[in-house]
């Protein structure tokens, strides 16, 4: 009889490999969802503000529905996922019933730790987990048509070193040495300084969802996304085999 060689626990390894890389004073929450497998793997808190990463969540409603987008449409949507433009996404909140949407996308993809702003003009207040997310980047690359998958990708991944509003955005997983693309996440609240990054690594190996949520006490922008950048690079060493 033939050995069946079982895969590599890579999601278990590159998260376990992230949160053993978290700096004192730092809150984490981490999900690697194997997209060859299905393994999902989960650690840290499971709650937080999306700050940008609603954006994603908007766009992924918006082309579920099937609503009719013009070129000026196409244009935000870009924006919004590439350098993370506030405007573009007001423009599309406002628009295509933003508040109604992050219920939508929780409700059709059963995202149990996702819910809508208590205020429905902040969407960065939008609650999501990183599991949630890890199913949303499954949802776009597995069930949306060809066409839909194309935007969302191709959007994010004409991601620029700084954002719209100036803020460095190649932190967590962007500017590392590995093939992906993310949607970034920053966002001040209080004496907090949110800091996302979710995407989709490519690797000799496969296709892995990180999804990589931190909240920490205001410090300089450097050092923030420093203490980020460390627990991205440990994870995606374990590809590479480093670690």
């Amino acid at each position: 009889r033939p050995h069946l060689r079982t895969r590599p626990e890579y999601a278990a390894d590159m998260l376990a490999a992230g949160m053993n890389a978290v700096p004192k004073g730092v809150t984490v929450g981490a999900a690697v969802l194997d997209l060859t497998s299905g393994e999902l793997e989960t650690d840290g808190q499971d709650e937080f503000y999306t700050a940008s990463l609603s954006k994603l969540m908007l766009v992924v409603d918006m082309l579920d529905r099937g609503v009719d987008l013009s070129t000026s449409d196409d244009q935000l949507i870009a924006r919004a996922l590439s350098v993370s433009d506030d405007n573009a996404m007001n423009a599309l909140w406002e628009k295509f019933d933003g508040p109604e949407a992050m219920t939508r996308v929780a409700d059709n993809l059963g995202l149990t730790g996702t819910s809508t702003p208590d205020d429905p003009t902040q969407w960065g207040e939008t609650v999501v987990s990183p599991a949630d997310y890890a199913h949303l980047y499954q949802h776009i690359l597995t069930d949306m048509s060809e066409d839909h998958r194309d935007l969302v990708v191709g959007d994010l991944s004409a991601a620029q070193p700084t954002a719209a509003d100036g803020f460095p955005q190649f932190f967590g997983l962007l500017g590392q040495e590995a093939n992906v693309y993310a949607k970034q996440g920053w966002m001040y609240y209080g004496s907090k300084l949110y800091l996302h990054s979710a995407g989709v690594v490519h690797d000799d190996t496969g296709d892995y969802v990180v999804v990589l949520m931190s909240v920490q006490p205001v410090t300089s922008v450097t050092a923030a996304e420093a203490a980020v950048n460390n627990v991205g690079a440990s994870m995606l060493k374990v590809l590479a085999g480093d670690s």
